[in-house]
């Protein structure tokens, strides 16, 4: 590892500064961007640690909705019973999340900013589109857990679980810098590669993600969370599910969201039409499974990402017609 030195501001004006002039990246929870230092995948003079900076941790659930500072760890969100009484699904995606020493360490701020796990990207040896060179190494390569969609640029796959289910309850980032504050929808928030191959998120030079809003009136009791690994001990998802009925008791403003599949979280308006305003009857449940993989363009090793989003749109579909509660 390159050694770095750690600027400590105490406020976003000083860190969005220091970024800016240096191009230090931020530090949170440090679980991901460690791991590119050690990795060589960036190799920065200076890092800025924003853990003395005030106000931009913790949880606020009022009325209107519940407010997630970016530096409150992954184990808090998951203690929280206001969390877990009005956005279960969070609670759920986060109880698969790495291990408990990770979740006691990585933020959520962090974890929606993180960097993509593909090889490729993150050896020192290979130079592809998304850091500075050209083509997708993955394309041609190894590819068994990269995406299925969207993939003709670049094949990653957005590594952040709570990605997904952040867009299907149509949450806010909350995003500051030294020019001032703005907020984006989290669906807004992931960039694809045919938007620009060299960034995942929309940050600007200097801007900080201060935190998460969920809104109340998306809320809903009906849904379900559901995800597929190589084994169940700590590892990413090779594919998630997320699906939302009726939120805020509005009958057919549904969502189904998928992870791990695409470079981005893929909202499926079509699968969202399927479900409608009817019953989750076996047939209708069948063309969930039919159309699931529509658009898909597998690459040589990942195919089978198709077949496991049609067992598991069965499996959270079973999920929401034993009416599962928060």
């Amino acid at each position: 590892m390159k050694p770095f030195q750690v600027a400590i501001p105490t406020n976003i004006e000083q860190a969005s500064s220091l970024q800016t002039r240096d191009d230090s990246p931020f530090l949170a929870g440090g679980t991901d961007l460690l791991a590119q230092i050690k990795e060589f995948t960036i190799s920065p003079d200076q890092v800025v640690d924003l853990k003395r900076i005030e106000g931009i941790s913790g949880i606020t659930a009022t009325a209107e909705g519940i407010g997630i500072g970016a530096l409150t760890t992954m184990a808090a969100v998951l203690g929280n019973s206001h969390v877990a009484k009005d956005f279960p699904a969070l609670v759920e995606t986060l109880k698969n999340t790495a291990t408990p020493q990770i979740r006691n360490m990585g933020s959520v701020g962090g974890n929606i900013c993180q960097k993509p796990r593909c090889w490729y990207l993150r050896h020192e040896g290979y130079s592809c589109a998304k850091n500075g060179g050209s083509g997708c190494w993955a394309k041609d390569g190894e590819n068994e857990f990269h995406a299925i969609f969207g993939n003709k640029v670049c094949a990653i796959t957005q590594p952040s679980n709570m990605g997904p289910v952040l867009v299907a309850y149509g949450a806010s980032i909350l995003i500051e810098s030294a020019d001032g504050k703005r907020q984006i929808p989290a669906e807004e928030f992931f960039i694809s590669p045919e938007q620009d191959v060299r960034r995942e998120i929309s940050l600007e030079p200097g801007e900080v993600v201060t935190g998460i809003w969920l809104p109340a009136s998306n809320s809903t009791k009906q849904w379900s969370y559901v995800e597929a690994r190589e084994k169940q001990t700590y590892d990413w998802a090779q594919a998630s599910i997320t699906v939302l009925l009726n939120r805020g008791g509005r009958s057919g403003d549904h969502r189904v969201v998928l992870g791990a599949v695409a470079p981005t979280p893929l909202r499926r308006s079509d699968l969202e039409e399927i479900i409608g305003n009817g019953s989750l009857d076996s047939e209708r449940v069948q063309k969930l499974r039919d159309t699931i993989g529509e658009g898909a363009n597998v690459l040589s090793q990942n195919g089978y990402k198709v077949s496991m989003l049609q067992g598991l749109i069965s499996q959270a579909t079973r999920s929401l017609q034993q009416v599962k509660e928060g």
